[in-house]
């Protein structure tokens, strides 16, 4: 019988909880990171060609 005596004993951490993983898909968090960085970047290429073109005029 294993107890906390045997080397293989394996105890839960109380820290993770029961739901340790996320069983949903992890293609739509995927999708929305890639969403909101690629806005991100592409609003900062906006805001430089606007600034850009008030400089020129």
């Amino acid at each position: 019988m294993a107890g906390h005596q045997d080397p293989n004993y394996v105890t839960e951490n109380p820290f993770e909880g029961r739901g340790r993983a996320m069983k949903g898909n992890d293609f739509p968090d995927t999708g929305y990171g890639f969403v909101v960085g690629g806005g991100f970047f592409i609003t900062m290429f906006i805001i430089a060609v606007i600034v850009e073109a008030a400089v020129r005029l």
